[in-house]
């Protein structure tokens, strides 16, 4: 989901933000660890993340263009609705991060939308593929 062009250091605040994501309800459900499986797969399995940018504030200055930014901002979507339900928590997360991107209105809502398809057919997909 476009991970791959982001660069090393956006690569492990991206991390940091999506597995925040995923959290920041307290239930890590399969389905959500099937995505976090993926942007790994894609980034590189190798790459640290340190724990104070998951549990504390991340660096999102690294996001320096649009593309970056739209990118985080879909990929934390898709973690959030690939269970099949926005906690309140992890709005929290996003509406943060969407803050600091200063995103809102229509292209937050074409955003979600986008990101409710891409999660449906990454799910569909894990269970055509018999993934976990």
């Amino acid at each position: 989901m476009f991970v791959g062009k982001l660069n090393d250091a956006q690569r492990r605040s991206f991390m940091a933000l999506v597995t925040k994501m995923a959290l920041a309800d307290a239930k890590v459900k399969p389905e959500e660890v099937n995505v976090l499986e993926e942007f790994t797969a894609t980034i590189g399995a190798g790459m640290k993340i340190p724990p104070e940018e998951i549990y504390g504030p991340t660096n999102v200055e690294v996001f320096d263009t649009r593309e970056s930014r739209v990118i985080v901002i879909l990929a934390m979507l898709v973690v959030a609705f690939s269970d099949e339900h926005f906690h309140i928590d992890e709005s929290t997360v996003l509406n943060d991060t969407v803050a600091a991107f200063n995103f809102g209105g229509d292209e937050l809502t074409r955003m979600r939308t986008w990101a409710q398809t891409n999660a449906a057919q990454f799910s569909d997909f894990q269970a055509i593929a018999g993934a976990k």
